[in-house]
């Protein structure tokens, strides 16, 4: 890949974490250039031919995207409150954006809208039984496969060096991703028994376009690491997660995700806390003798309900 060009995505994917991590607060053009150092004049353009997006239209779908989770994992909150708590400065404001982008309220969306979004992006299958069962009867079915072993743990804050990859979840960017990323490791003696790699998606597909969906290869490093041309370096938070064993292929990580909030969350007195969601990998993660199988630990952030 170009230099230049890695120099110009490390720049906006700076700007990019930098939004998530204030995405209430007063976004301008100045700031956020700043944070690129671009100047203001050029960083708009900059942005989009990096992203395909605009810099304001980024901020409000995210704004909008975490917003709509927000409504279904905190429905003890008020719709005004979720709105004043994402960077919109009324109701009004919120609903029309809201509308505009989902299709519906937002209490449309709490009242089931948003299953029917969610649809979108899923391939059509038929539904087992369980599931039909499930419909009928108006409430979810836990089947074998749901079961999981999990324990709510304290994790610590990480230092990470990443590497971005933004399209569809699942077997085929991501696995590349991690690929390049584990030559790069390799080079600067970051792969060892006892290193410790993050997988780090930062939107929900069932909500984010699939193509605008983002996914960070990370592993930690040492306080004093410096970023170079190819990875930037940010802090991930620690706090309380509920963390589930998984081992499978890169095709079944989605579902275990999805089996974790239904069968797990609901009944768990925990609610899903404003952090992202970790996959952890410790040391080597393939498995002996299973081509493609690999282990790792998918940690949700939660806090009490």
């Amino acid at each position: 890949m170009d230099i230049s060009r890695l120099e110009y995505e490390k720049r906006v994917n700076r700007v990019i974490d930098h939004v998530r991590e204030h995405l209430s607060e007063d976004l301008s053009l100045e700031r956020l250039a700043q944070v690129a150092a671009f100047s203001p004049f050029h960083f708009h353009r900059i942005f989009r031919a990096i992203t395909n997006e605009t810099l304001f239209a980024f901020i409000q779908r995210l704004r909008l995207e975490r917003a709509a989770v927000t409504l279904i994992h905190h429905r003890d909150e008020s719709v005004l409150a979720v709105a004043l708590d994402h960077g919109f400065s009324s109701a009004a404001t919120f609903a029309r954006a809201f509308r505009g982008h989902f299709g519906m309220s937002a209490t449309a969306w709490r009242a089931g809208g948003a299953e029917h979004w969610s649809k979108r992006s899923k391939p059509n299958r038929k539904p087992s039984k369980a599931e039909r069962r499930g419909r009928r009867h108006g409430s979810p079915q836990t089947s074998k496969k749901d079961t999981m072993n999990v324990a709510v743990r304290e994790l610590p804050r990480y230092r990470v060096a990443y590497m971005r990859y933004v399209g569809p979840y699942g077997p085929h960017g991501i696995p590349e991703l991690w690929k390049r990323f584990r030559t790069w490791m390799e080079t600067r003696g970051l792969l060892g028994p006892d290193s410790i790699k993050l997988g780090i998606g930062h939107d929900d597909p069932d909500v984010t376009a699939p193509e605008k969906c983002r996914y960070d290869a990370c592993v930690v490093v040492l306080e004093s690491f410096a970023g170079d041309k190819w990875v930037n370096v940010i802090d991930v938070p620690g706090g309380k997660y509920a963390v589930a064993e998984f081992i499978g292929t890169a095709d079944k990580i989605r579902e275990a995700w999805e089996a974790l909030y239904r069968s797990w969350l609901p009944g768990s007195g925990y609610q899903p806390d404003d952090r992202p969601c970790l996959e952890v990998y410790r040391g080597n993660p393939e498995v002996d003798g299973r081509p493609g199988t690999f282990r790792c630990e998918l940690c949700v952030p939660v806090r009490p309900l």
